[in-house]
């Protein structure tokens, strides 16, 4: 029997010999017991346990009359069920939830584990449903693969995602229609899996965990970490970006006025925005929420985008207004007037 197909049921919820008995009884397209007893190494009174526990699960049922003829329930309507029973409990489980943490004064911590592959994508999902503006990317394709709906629920919501897919990219046609909401990137090889949401929520995990050039690993031997640590989520980006401008483009939104306003969190990308519409010869206006450097107070500016600056470690833009002139840098800014924390490209002119 083949195995995968009874290690797929027991995901299901079945045990071993259960998902034995229904795949036979499947593939007899309704068996009875003397039937199930000559095919299988099974002895009759662990077989009628089984049996029961099959019809109590509704994966069998079992006719009128002698001999009973047990026949399988298709198995789309069983998966179809549990999804209805785990949407129920997502929202039972969310609203629960929703009121501890009200309740409670406790800080999460800024750094915690995850182990298996199950635990490692359900910490992705976590930080790519939290998205509000923006998800910045580096995975191996085939957790692309596995994650893929999830990235485009996320470009529904009206997320803007910056990702970066290694050692190769497939077919992608589904995320054409959010072109002017995306960019995706591919390189031959990737540095870590890390999928960062809002520059306040992330999940980490070693490269070679995915490795398609190296022995594969077991499932539950795979760990990640989930990050809520700003500071060492920009360090991890500065790695990554390293990466980004070298690869290749595989599906970018190209600057131009209609695709705007546009939002920016992580400070690098909208740097990379305002050169791009600066070298095009258009007038960046923006707007500004951040931190003033000297005063430490919480301000808004409004204006034109004069210039990018990039040198050493330094990196900010001037904007001017009929205020003045001011120079924004990103988190931990110190030379410059502001510490931006979002960034809105309003419109640009000419």
């Amino acid at each position: 029997m083949e195995m995968a197909l009874v290690e797929r049921l027991q995901e299901l919820g079945l045990t071993k010999r259960e998902a034995e008995v229904y795949l036979t009884i499947l593939a007899k397209k309704g068996a009875t017991v003397k039937d199930l007893l000559d095919y299988l190494d099974i002895h009759q009174p662990q077989l009628y346990n089984i049996i029961q526990s099959l019809i109590r699960k509704g994966f069998i049922r079992a006719s009128a009359g002698r001999p009973r003829i047990y026949t399988a329930t298709d198995i789309g309507s069983l998966i179809e069920v549990q999804k209805i029973k785990l949407d129920i409990l997502k929202t039972t489980l969310e609203e629960e939830l929703k009121k501890i943490s009200l309740t409670s004064e406790e800080e999460a911590p800024y750094i915690s584990l995850v182990r298996g592959l199950e635990g490692v994508v359900s910490g992705i999902l976590e930080v790519i449903n939290s998205a509000q503006v923006e998800i910045r990317a580096e995975m191996p394709y085939s957790i692309f693969q596995e994650i893929k709906p999830y990235l485009l629920g996320a470009l529904q919501r009206g997320v803007n995602l910056y990702l970066l897919v290694y050692p190769r990219m497939g077919p992608i046609e589904e995320f054409e229609q959010y072109r002017d909401q995306l960019k995706i990137k591919t390189s031959e090889l990737g540095n870590f899996l890390l999928v960062i949401s809002d520059l306040s929520s992330a999940i980490y995990s070693k490269r070679r965990f995915f490795s398609v050039h190296r022995a594969p690993i077991s499932s539950t031997e795979i760990y990640g970490y989930i990050i809520h640590e700003k500071d060492l989520l920009l360090r991890l980006l500065n790695i990554h970006n390293n990466l980004w401008v070298k690869a290749k483009e595989v599906l970018c939104w190209k600057p131009r006025p209609e695709i705007y306003p546009k939002l920016f969190i992580e400070f690098s990308m909208v740097l990379d925005e305002l050169e791009a519409l600066l070298r095009l010869g258009y007038l960046p206006i923006v707007s500004v929420e951040g931190r003033d450097i000297k005063e430490g107070n919480y301000i808004t500016l409004n204006g034109a985008v004069k210039s990018v600056n990039r040198y050493g470690i330094v990196s900010n833009f001037v904007l001017e207004n009929e205020s003045g002139i001011f120079t924004i840098g990103g988190f931990d800014a110190e030379l410059e007037d502001v510490e931006a924390q979002l960034v809105t490209i309003q419109k640009v002119e000419r």
